[in-house]
């Protein structure tokens, strides 16, 4: 079967290389290039039980070029599937099914408008994946099922075709005529955990050792109980801590959910899908959600400070500078560049690479790791004298201006070269937030 996973992150990998593993023709599409290059290069590393299992397979950042395929399975972020159906219409076929593995509600509509009812199936996982590094990852598919079956009807051949591929690879499958049952014993279990590991950033070790979380987070799927009750919904349980724990089953101590993974990366989440939809429903349902609506408002809060907005001049007391920076190296003056280079490789392995000059030429600079040597013969700076310092900023033009008030001047170097008193100069480099957050999260001393 000609397979292509729409969205092939942590949860798409581990299901496109089991069924790459069982002789699918399957191509990644992900928009991350070193990951892509990782797969083309090396395969994809599926880590099964503890044993890392090799994958060959194909990835692309987009699905330009590609031609119809047998599947497509939809896995990008709720928010996206609308933009991410768009770009990839060219790889449906007259025999094409659409398939949506998604959390949360509402995406069949959405992929049936673009691609054609005719097209889309419905589908729901409780396979689990986590990104280790680009092209490796974890599979957590022992024990869990994906449920496939139309929309709305009995299953027919081309369901059944599915969910025996799906089997073939070693991942659990079913054939089910009640999806919309489905569906909604999916998004209990989402609700569960979701925007709880969200909002604290623990892991379901950590999540599952705290009483207090354990009762929220059955609070929050008993709200969505009532309203599939009162909306006429076929649920399969009226128990919300089964649907708390069938959260986590067979999932290692270190697994996260996808909310926080994406607020780990510097991306929104799906909770407007999740809890939002909860919310939605209640409100049509004309049923309170207290505790689904403060986890959106909350994570909404998270996904805020990743990007958050700034005062503007007339609002802020002080000057309004960069939101969020951190140090991105800082240069020191040397005399002997060659002997400098050769300590750094030779005793401690140090990979460098040039980013001025040439080694024929003295006047020089190297980076490793945080730090850069910078030989510069003509310059009068002592030897082991600090020659700048490199910062990442999410705004540089605020940075600047916020500077002048404070009567920094630049150096002849240019604009974002700004000369500090006592001889310090601070070289800007702009920077997206989701960068900046993620080098401040790094802890070097971490074991």
């Amino acid at each position: 079967m000609k397979i292509c996973i729409l969205g092939a992150g942590s949860l798409g990998s581990a299901i496109g290389g089991h069924l790459a593993r069982a002789g699918n023709n399957v191509v990644l599409i992900n928009r991350n290039a070193d990951f892509c290059e990782a797969v083309n290069a090396g395969g994809l590393t599926l880590v099964i039980d503890g044993k890392e299992v090799p994958v060959r397979l194909k990835a692309s950042q987009t699905a330009d070029g590609l031609e119809p395929v047998d599947l497509v399975i939809v896995l990008v972020k709720s928010k996206d599937t609308a933009s991410a159906m768009r770009s990839a219409t060219h790889l449906v076929g007259p025999e094409t099914v659409v398939m949506s593995l998604q959390n949360g509600l509402g995406q069949e509509e959405i992929l049936a408008e673009i691609a054609g009812r005719e097209h889309v199936l419905a589908g729901k996982t409780y396979v689990g994946g986590l990104m280790l590094s680009p092209g490796k990852v974890v599979a957590g598919a022992a024990g869990k099922e994906t449920l496939v079956g139309e929309v709305d009807g009995p299953v027919t051949p081309r369901v059944q075709r599915i969910v025996d591929a799906f089997n073939e690879a070693g991942l659990p499958a079913v054939a089910r005529d009640d999806m919309m049952a489905v569906i909604w014993d999916k998004l209990f279990v989402n609700v569960a955990t979701g925007a709880l590991a969200a909002v604290t950033g623990l892991d379901y070790g950590n999540l599952y050792d705290i009483d207090e979380i354990r009762e929220t987070g059955i609070a929050a799927v008993r709200e969505a109980m009532q309203i599939a009750e009162a909306l006429g919904i076929p649920i399969t349980t009226t128990d919300p801590a089964q649907a708390w724990q069938k959260a986590s089953a067979g999932l290692p101590f270190g697994f996260k959910t996808s909310m926080l993974q994406s607020l780990e990366k510097g991306s929104v989440t799906e909770v407007d899908f999740i809890n939002g939809s909860v919310v939605r429903a209640g409100e049509a349902a004309g049923i309170a959600t207290p505790v689904n609506r403060t986890l959106v408002a909350m994570v909404k809060g998270v996904e805020r400070a990743l990007d958050p907005k700034r005062a503007t001049a007339s609002e802020a007391p002080h000057p309004v500078g960069a939101t969020r920076s951190y140090v991105e190296h800082v240069a020191v003056n040397v005399s002997d560049i060659g002997w400098h280079l050769r300590f750094f490789r030779e005793v401690l392995g140090m990979t460098l690479t040039m980013t001025e000059g040439d080694e024929g030429n003295p006047a020089q600079a190297w980076t490793l790791g945080g730090m850069q040597l910078v030989s510069r013969p003509e310059h009068e700076a002592a030897a082991g004298t600090l020659n700048h310092i490199g910062v990442a900023v999410c705004d540089t033009a605020a940075a600047i201006a916020a500077a002048r008030q404070m009567g920094v001047k630049s150096d002849p170097r240019g604009e974002q070269w700004l000369a500090l008193p006592d001889g310090i100069v601070v070289e800007l480099l702009e920077a997206s937030p989701s960068r900046v957050e993620g080098a401040l999260k790094l802890d070097p001393r971490a074991k």
